[in-house]
């Protein structure tokens, strides 16, 4: 039986996470063991989170031995504020896992570190998955797709074949990307958008087909 290794929660956002690792545990696939959550609102949410002992801040990390726990960041309200947190620990050499729902085929795919994917995410084969994605659960991302890094794709939204999704991006709940299309660093895609072409980077599309916002 291999050793549970131990994962401490960045931010306490959703609850999901809690179930995903129950999902992962008891697939066999790989253990974790929860040691807490670390939220630096954690004077506001106070010492539970949902069963969960609420660490402290980001800066109790430094109570952690770097060789004895793994992080994963599940802030997903901006990818920039998960970029900076992400940051933040890695300046202090601490390593991220991914941790990947036992539901999704991750065969043929390149997957870099600290990715978090939610059930029943479809990812098909010779997708490049970057660093430090957020991938939410009935998401889809077709053949031959590249993901940077720090990118969030929202539940139930779907990725064409040979995108290319650069650093940052935000893909609201639903929407939809054509094939071959490149989504700029730091872009935004509103809920239900249909996005029909190339978006520039920092610019905010929304609607059916989108356009800037």
């Amino acid at each position: 039986m291999s050793i549970a290794k131990q994962l401490i929660i960045i931010g306490a956002a959703t609850p999901t996470i809690i179930r995903v690792i129950d999902d992962i545990n008891q697939s066999g696939q790989e253990e974790f063991q929860i040691v807490g959550v670390l939220d630096n609102l954690y004077k506001q949410i106070g010492n539970n989170f949902f069963g969960l002992p609420v660490l402290g801040g980001f800066e109790t990390i430094l109570n952690y031995d770097k060789s004895d726990v793994v992080l994963i960041n599940t802030i997903a309200g901006s990818s920039r504020s998960r970029q900076e947190t992400t940051e933040f620990f890695h300046k202090l050499n601490y390593k991220f896992t991914n941790i990947v729902h036992p539901s999704v085929n991750l065969r043929r795919v390149i997957i870099g570190v600290g990715n978090l994917i939610y059930e029943n995410a479809t990812v098909h084969p010779f997708v490049n998955i970057g660093n430090h994605n957020l991938i939410s659960s009935n998401s889809g991302i077709a053949h031959e797709t590249e993901l940077s890094d720090y990118v969030f794709i929202g539940p139930g939204s779907y990725i064409c074949g040979k995108c290319k999704i650069e650093n940052g991006v935000y893909i609201g709940v639903g929407a939809k990307i054509l094939p071959r299309l490149t989504v700029g660093a730091y872009a935004v895609v509103g809920a239900g958008a249909i996005v029909t072409k190339n978006v520039p980077d920092f610019e905010r599309h929304l609607g059916m087909p989108a356009r800037k916002s």
